[in-house]
């Protein structure tokens, strides 16, 4: 008798991580996610000081999964008869106050809690604080796969020891590729400017590649383009935040994202779902 005969996978954590990613990857292996989790790191928006109003309106048109942190999640789910897959952020950087820190603000134990379909993670490479962050990735991965609960970390090259280098394609490279050594499920990184680019990113990082929408494009449709360079990269999808709740209609600019990255629609013709 085999060990698979003797231990099979229904009776293991694994079966959980498995289930649980299959509720956030399409069956394409493709992603589409809305960030919700703007008001620690970046301050409260004026379009987020009504934040149920904003996730209706993005819940509606059925993104992939949505990150938020664990204190609003029941605010935006509670009595909803369609839910909308969770990620729940388990830490947070601060643009003003500890901008390559991230300070760990949930445990696995509140995503089981709440339900959610995965945890998130930063880590901020490059900086001087990479030592603390690095340990506590590997920490959250090991006490989240135990309990069958996958694992996304925001690997951004933030740090200050770059110089010059900060936010490089090498850069990047670094960030992700560390991530992924240390066990992470999917891998969210900057994009680096081009589809040639961030293809060497994803050839670089032994697991799923997603890219973060970044700042508000200028128009539209630029986003649109850079999600259309990530998939011809290689990667996995897309992770937006400011590009779909600060669009005018932000259920729409979520269809449109949804058509480039799940049905390889042209940016040009996805645009036109804008309205």
């Amino acid at each position: 008798m085999g060990i698979f005969e003797l231990n099979p996978v229904g009776t293991t954590s694994a079966l959980g991580r498995e289930i649980r990613l299959r509720r956030i990857i399409g069956a394409d292996g493709r992603l589409m996610t809305v960030a919700l989790d703007q008001a620690v790191p970046r301050g409260v928006a004026p379009r987020l000081a009504d934040l149920k109003t904003v996730f209706d309106k993005i819940a509606d048109a059925e993104p992939d999964a949505f990150t938020v942190f664990k204190g609003v999640a029941g605010h935006l789910l509670s009595g909803r008869a369609k839910q909308v897959p969770l990620i729940i952020k388990g830490s947070t950087f601060c643009v003003d106050f500890h901008l390559t820190y991230d300070a760990t603000v949930a445990q696995v134990a509140d995503c089981l809690r709440l339900g959610a379909d995965a945890i998130a993670v930063g880590i901020s490479a490059g900086s001087e604080n990479q030592v603390a962050m690095l340990e506590m990735l590997s920490a959250v991965t090991e006490e989240a796969h135990k309990w069958g609960l996958p694992v996304i970390c925001h690997a951004y090259p933030s740090g200050e020891l770059w110089g010059d280098r900060k936010g490089s394609t090498e850069s990047v490279i670094y960030a992700a590729r560390a991530a992924a050594e240390c066990g992470t499920d999917i891998v969210k990184t900057w994009y680096t400017g081009s589809a040639e680019e961030f293809k060497r990113v994803v050839d670089a990082t032994p697991t799923l590649v997603v890219a973060a929408g970044g700042a508000p494009t200028p128009k539209p449709i630029d986003v649109l383009n850079q999600a259309a360079a990530v998939m011809d990269a290689g990667g996995a999808g897309m992770t937006a935040g400011r590009n779909i709740w600060g669009a005018d209609d932000p259920g729409a600019m979520v269809h449109a994202l949804k058509a480039v990255i799940h049905d390889g629609a042209d940016p040009s013709e996805a645009v036109k779902l804008l309205g």
